[in-house]
């Protein structure tokens, strides 16, 4: 792929390694500083713990603004179903296959919304499941397969649409051999891991990025502002179970509901530290949306 052309409007959309946002962040740095008149707008779209279900069910509220003439695409680690791993027998296998059909036929919708639009696809495979880490977390064995079948799929299908593909997988893959890019869950990416993103997603550009490096002032507050628009995103969908149908008040309500009232599960202590978070950031969204665009337009 060649770089993004002067006055590209690019939406990067995934799931959480993609909310992360740091790979992005050292994109639009090395961007700033070496094509600085090529005014190119990144736009982060990704949502943690959403699967392309998520990304359908918010597309007219968070993609469609941003009127992108191309869109990256990033998905697939919780559209796996990963968490049936463990079970046994059939219901395992029922779980997968059903699991993997719905994100083929997912996958086409949103190319296909993202084409009515006008814009430009590039997909990209999932990173691994780092199943092999030194980890004293719970290992789901088999998700490094699972994985793989599913970057599989995404060259398969890339290769029949002609897109273009950053093959995360395959370059994870080998970085892997001599160091390690994951947090102890063996999904999420360290930074040093979201850097080797960055580094991977512009050697396909054609691009050096150069040694790691901390990221410029400006680009760091970019980083922070939308951070905490993607986490108000994600709290919605976590808290509303992707029904983006209800109202401003009616999520306000539930997402008060919800810390007022006694809840249980894996997560809960994070859905619990959105939901504050929430609260604080959410009468300030279209102040911090309106930093984002004003960031990228005044270049």
């Amino acid at each position: 792929m060649n770089i993004f052309p002067k006055g590209a409007r690019v939406c990067f959309i995934g799931d959480s390694i993609t909310h992360n946002n740091l790979f992005l962040a050292h994109i639009v740095s090395y961007y700033r500083e070496h094509f600085a008149d090529s005014k190119v707008e990144f736009y982060n779209c990704g949502i943690s713990g959403g699967t392309l279900n998520t990304t359908l069910a918010c597309f007219d509220e968070d993609i469609l603004p941003y009127d992108p003439t191309h869109a990256v695409i990033m998905i697939g680690i919780n559209d796996s179903a990963r968490w049936a791993l463990p079970f046994v027998g059939e219901e395992k296998y029922t779980i997968l296959k059903s699991s993997f059909e719905a994100y083929k036929e997912n996958l086409k919708k949103l190319c296909d919304k993202l084409e009515d639009m006008g814009a430009k696809i590039t997909l990209c495979t999932p990173t691994p499941y780092a199943e092999y880490i030194e980890s004293d977390e719970p290992v789901l064995r088999g998700g490094s397969a699972l994985l793989q079948a599913y970057a599989d799929y995404i060259r398969e299908f890339a290769k029949e649409m002609g897109y273009p593909v950053c093959d995360y997988h395959d370059y994870f893959v080998r970085v892997m051999q001599s160091e390690n890019l994951y947090n102890p869950d063996y999904v999420h990416p360290t930074p040093h891991g979201q850097y080797h993103m960055a580094k991977c997603f512009l050697e396909f550009q054609g691009l050096d990025i150069g040694e790691e490096k901390a990221l410029p002032e400006d680009v760091a507050k970019w980083h922070e502002i939308v951070g905490k628009l993607r986490n108000t995103i994600a709290t919605e969908h976590f808290i509303l179970n992707d029904d983006f149908t209800t109202t401003k008040q009616q999520r306000w309500d539930a997402i008060k509901d919800y810390l007022e009232n006694e809840q249980t599960g894996p997560y809960v202590n994070y859905f619990k530290e959105l939901s504050k978070q929430y609260q604080d950031i959410k009468p300030k969204q279209q102040e911090n949306i309106q930093f984002v665009i004003d960031f990228m337009k005044n270049q």
